[in-house]
């Protein structure tokens, strides 16, 4: 039963490293888009600053294409962070799966322990008893 509890525990964390290593992937990705929308207003605002000084071009169509591309970003930002609080929910369940684990193995090894002690401590009660029956018969004899 003990070495079921182990295999549990090792492959409960096999498991935790996997999410982590998903929700890394995650927080990369979210970087990533994160610094795109950045990159995109900031292109915004020089195309802006741009049209402002130079008459010629349609800045209404450019505003639309970012409006589009600005949405579509922060769309995409939206749904990774709801995929990231997930994957953070199920790490956090199972580190309290682990942790139930943890405390089973402990109590379970102290209630060994304990019995382990109480062995001991009864074979060292029989032998104080017989010894010290054998020193009264020696002291009636």
């Amino acid at each position: 039963m003990k070495n079921s509890l182990k295999t549990l525990q090792r492959i409960q964390k096999f498991s935790i490293d996997e999410q982590r290593k998903i929700l890394n992937d995650y927080l990369e990705a979210e970087e990533k888009l994160h610094h795109r929308l950045q990159k995109l207003n900031q292109e915004f605002e020089n195309e802006k600053e741009f049209a402002r000084t130079h008459a010629a071009g349609d800045f209404g169509a450019y505003v639309k294409r970012y409006m589009k591309n600005r949405d579509a970003l922060e769309a995409q930002l939206r749904a990774l962070r709801l995929k990231i609080e997930e994957v953070r929910d199920i790490i956090a369940d199972m580190f309290k799966e682990q942790k139930t684990y943890e405390i089973v193995d402990r109590n379970r090894a102290a209630r060994q322990q304990k019995e382990e002690d109480d062995k001991t401590q009864k074979t060292l009660d029989e032998i104080g008893t017989n010894a010290y029956i054998k020193r009264k018969k020696q002291t009636q004899e």
